[in-house]
């Protein structure tokens, strides 16, 4: 699993305002049989995520605009890897977006 991309915080004059995220979602163990996924979270809330496709690269343009985005001033993101319900997910280390 990887994840290629930029993150950009949309000024609040633009809207929908937060964190804007563009890239390339890929699974790149195609023969394993397990989906991946990007996660991101805010500090106090629970993580939220963005399905990929088992066995292929999916274009992410999102922007992640709820309330929690817009009042904080730092997002983790992680790419994943869904193991199913009895094993636990294999995620890469988290990366800290901050807004300047």
């Amino acid at each position: 699993m990887t994840f290629q991309g930029t993150y950009q915080w949309q000024p609040t004059t633009i809207v929908p305002s937060g964190l804007h995220v563009r890239g390339q979602l890929r699974d790149t163990l195609v023969d394993d049989g397990h989906n991946v996924y990007l996660r991101t979270r805010v500090e106090g809330y629970a993580w939220s995520e963005i399905k990929g496709v088992q066995r292929k690269s999916v274009k992410i343009d999102k922007i992640l605009a709820d309330g929690a985005v817009l009042k904080t001033k730092e997002v983790r993101m992680q790419a994943c890897l869904d193991r199913g319900a009895l094993r636990p997910d294999s995620c890469s280390g988290q990366r800290f977006i901050v807004r300047p």
